[in-house]
């Protein structure tokens, strides 16, 4: 117990010391005190401390996150690019091109098919017409085989087509009132919530009549309340107006798509039958043309579905 004695009063010792040092420039009444300093060791101190405190770590605040609201960020999470195909998080914003442009980017498979379809199809037609006009042969007939095999193949095309043609209008159909039935539902809410508007509107009109003690609220007070009440009124009409004339916007659009799909099917349904008609008699000259016709027709609906998937996301 007692070699411990040393050693505490030791530690008590540098202790004082040091807490002294620290405070050596406030002139305490300790027993023990720093020796005086002077005027240029405090002048080279303060500015060494001085020189620290400026070249130190800048605290660099953490970035205020934005507290706008993002609408379907999940699903409007794809790429863009307008912006070096990276990941567009901007939500649903109709305003925004890289929203339109990132959208447009999803139906891309279907436009290259159909760049693709029409540019490889359209070289063997013409192939097929050099071959036949410069390398002439002698008709001849074929076995009972290849003629049922031909009648075959060309009853499951037909069938697939029809199948094809019927499910393209089944398709459209669906997203047609799929899409009005939304619209119908915006433009509801948007009418819900000019209702809610004018009502505080109303709300205002009559907070302005109130009187306490026969006093009435002040001239500026209700010249505020007057200004408020307007900016709500316009702000209400306004809404109304416009959901309803981009609600007859989408709507013509969505009517265009939807009237040029179904007189693809009926279009595509007739050339499936002519063309099983015509190969059954034997029509060799109207089976290329309608081949021809077809040809177009397939790249007309590789296009509108490409369209009808821009529309559906």
């Amino acid at each position: 117990m007692l070699c411990k004695w040393p050693m505490l009063l030791s530690l008590l010792t540098i202790f004082i010391f040091f807490s002294n040092f620290t405070h050596g420039d406030g002139g305490t009444d300790s027993h023990f005190q720093s020796p005086p300093l002077s005027d240029e060791f405090r002048k080279g101190r303060n500015e060494v401390f001085s020189r620290l405190y400026a070249e130190g770590p800048n605290i660099v605040e953490p970035p205020v996150q934005s507290s706008s609201l993002i609408l379907a960020a999940e699903r409007t999470y794809r790429k863009d690019p307008l912006n070096g195909f990276k990941r567009y998080n901007g939500g649903w914003n109709i305003n925004d091109r890289h929203y339109w442009a990132s959208v447009a980017y999803t139906a891309v498979p279907f436009f290259i098919t159909a760049l693709i379809w029409f540019v490889i199809f359209g070289l063997c037609l013409l192939f097929i017409c050099v071959c036949s006009r410069c390398c002439k042969r002698e008709p001849y007939g074929y076995s009972a085989m290849a003629y049922a095999l031909s009648l075959i193949f060309l009853a499951l095309f037909t069938i697939a087509a029809i199948i094809g043609c019927v499910i393209l209008y089944t398709g459209q159909e669906k997203f047609h009132s799929s899409t009005l039935n939304t619209m119908d539902y915006v433009v509801h809410q948007a009418n819900v919530t000019a209702d809610t508007l004018m009502n505080v509107s109303v709300y205002l009109a009559a907070a302005k009549q109130l009187a306490v003690d026969r006093i009435l609220i002040p001239a500026n007070v209700q010249t505020d309340i007057d200004y408020v009440q307007t900016k709500i009124t316009s702000s209400a009409s306004t809404l109304s107006t416009k959901t309803a004339d981009n609600k007859d916007d989408i709507e013509h659009l969505i009517e265009s798509v939807r009237t040029a799909l179904i007189v693809l099917s009926v279009a595509m349904l007739a050339l499936t039958f002519l063309g099983f008609v015509f190969s059954m008699f034997g029509m060799q000259v109207f089976v290329y043309i309608l081949v021809i016709f077809g040809w177009i027709l397939i790249t007309g609906t590789l296009i509108l579905c490409g369209i009808f998937l821009v529309l559906h996301k």
